[in-house]
């Protein structure tokens, strides 16, 4: 089933030159990041290449969370969902299996960009594995966000750009380290942002330890998931 379901979402990817777009974005923040952030960190003073650095690898769960959100909006629009509620398969199922698909292009998408950023140099391997697990986890709840609030595509793309504002907040992270910086975890992607920090600028942090930021993003990750999904439930009257 998860084989089928992502033949169909990488045919509806190549078939609109807006979602082609979005799935080769975090591609080419990959290669500018691989040129762009040495040469910040050689020729620009202060916090820049870091920021560069945390903006690209949040924008990547995004990039695939809108393109997730997307073919979901055009799915209601064809009547895809209202089609399976006559077949075996849970409607429910269906959309989890296109968030997971969403999860783990954009595991993909952030190891390469970390690659290419050279962050992997800088930072220890469970770090890295914790950036890689957590970061993605933005693209299915934008993906929910999306949809539990927009009725077409074009309420979608509003949607989508209002909610890019939310990506800027965790760059406060890198500016915030003592107990203030729990008003910013809300937002799930301050726990990703802090991870990030951590590896790119030393110095004392409220809770010390990557882990411990790991295991809180995972949670809030998974409560504003469930939350989101709940109110996507209720919108489209899923089952």
């Amino acid at each position: 089933m998860l084989k089928k379901l992502l033949k169909h979402e990488l045919k509806n990817i190549f078939r609109d030159k807006m979602y082609t777009f979005l799935a080769i974005y975090p591609i080419i923040m990959a290669v500018i990041a691989y040129f762009l952030v040495p040469y910040l960190e050689e020729n620009s003073p202060g916090l820049a290449s870091d920021i560069v650095v945390l903006v690209f690898i949040l924008l990547n769960g995004f990039m695939f969370g809108a393109i997730t959100g997307f073919t979901l909006l055009d799915d209601q629009d064809d009547k895809v969902l209202l089609s399976l509620r006559i077949t075996p398969i849970s409607v429910k199922y269906y959309v989890l299996l296109k968030l997971v698909i969403s999860y783990l292009l954009g595991i993909v998408a952030t190891f390469i960009l970390l690659l290419l950023s050279g962050f992997l140099a800088s930072s220890t391997f469970l770090d890295i594995t914790y950036i890689i697990i957590l970061a993605p986890l933005q693209g299915p709840l934008f993906a929910l966000l999306i949809n539990s609030l927009a009725s077409n595509k074009v309420e979608g793309f509003v949607i989508m750009k209002l909610s890019g504002i939310i990506l800027l907040i965790p760059i406060a992270a890198l500016f915030l380290t003592q107990w203030t910086e729990l008003f910013l975890g809300i937002i799930p992607g301050f726990w990703t942002s802090r991870i990030i920090s951590m590896q790119l600028i030393e110095q004392d942090y409220f809770l010390k330890y990557s882990f411990i930021y790991f295991i809180l993003g995972i949670f809030v990750h998974l409560v504003v998931g469930y939350l989101l999904f709940k109110l996507y439930q209720r919108k489209t009257q899923i089952s």
